[in-house]
């Protein structure tokens, strides 16, 4: 008698161990883990993503505020058309000028072609930004994925208590819960944000280059440092958490226990490299 293998015996043996239905969501993630001889590693990995949606709060993988890249409601096209080319992003959030911490729309790329002819022309990008989906915090990712598929929205601006801007959320960032990360022809720039360069011009004493987006993980594991990210996650988050709203970013001097951190550049909305000086 020889032994059945192939789909046929798996699907047998899946039927044969889903005979006893799970009661709770843990047992039924322990039944997805535990199935990995009947189905393939991925489909057990995607499986389990979409039961730890309805765990994972809207704060856990969204954007933060620090490293969100965003245009204001007054900027013209010649200050428009760098921030487009670099970050290679099609939606904006867009900040309303007279509060700092409003989102008044989203910016579609795409919007902005007609205007690419004549780029010194007079934009009111008031006129072409989209309504802006608002989610709080505290917010399910199954719920937001569930709202971004109705109302055909990719990207959602994130709210804190007090009704500030805290952060942002895309569908692929999502989706990247479920299916693993999603890898495109820009993330290789993406990785640039995570550099930690020596810094020759400092003998002295030991000093690195820091790209802002950096995340304080990173910095901690690569330098021995010991920073909290449990109210921000990058590196520029934790200097703006520190120094707070001020109108000069570029050239700021930072002390954080034994660290001496140097805003080298910087314009008006974010900050884009560090210099760190361990004491």
């Amino acid at each position: 008698m020889h032994e059945e293998s192939g789909p046929s015996w798996g699907m047998r043996g899946l039927r044969k161990w889903l005979g006893t239905a799970p009661e709770t969501r843990d047992e039924l993630l322990k039944l997805v883990q535990d199935s990995k001889r009947f189905l393939e590693p991925d489909t057990v990995a995607m499986l389990e993503g979409v039961l730890d949606l309805p765990a994972t709060k809207i704060r856990e993988v969204m954007t933060p505020r620090t490293a969100m890249v965003s245009l204001q409601e007054n900027d013209q096209l010649l200050d428009i058309l760098p921030i487009l080319t670099e970050s290679a992003h099609s939606r904006f959030p867009v900040f309303c000028e007279n509060h700092p911490d409003t989102v008044v729309g989203v910016l579609l790329a795409k919007d902005l072609l007609p205007f690419l002819s004549e780029p010194t022309a007079k934009v009111d990008i008031s006129a072409l930004i989209r309504q802006p989906l608002f989610i709080p915090e505290s917010a399910r990712s199954d719920q937001v994925l569930r709202m971004l598929k109705n109302t055909q929205t990719h990207i959602a601006i994130v709210i804190d208590e007090h009704g500030a801007t805290s952060g942002l959320v895309t569908l692929e960032d999502i989706l990247e819960e479920i299916v693993g990360e999603i890898e495109d022809e820009h993330d290789d720039a993406n990785e640039e944000s995570q550099l930690i360069l020596p810094d020759p011009k400092h003998n002295d004493k030991p000093a690195w280059i820091v790209q802002a987006l950096t995340p304080i993980e990173y910095f901690n594991t690569t330098l021995d440092a010991k920073f909290s990210d449990d109210e921000v996650e990058t590196v520029a988050g934790l200097l703006l958490q520190e120094i707070g709203l001020v109108n000069d970013l570029q050239g700021q001097v930072i002390e954080l226990e034994d660290w001496t951190f140097t805003i080298v550049t910087a314009d008006a909305r974010t900050i884009q490299l560090i210099r760190a000086v361990r004491q």
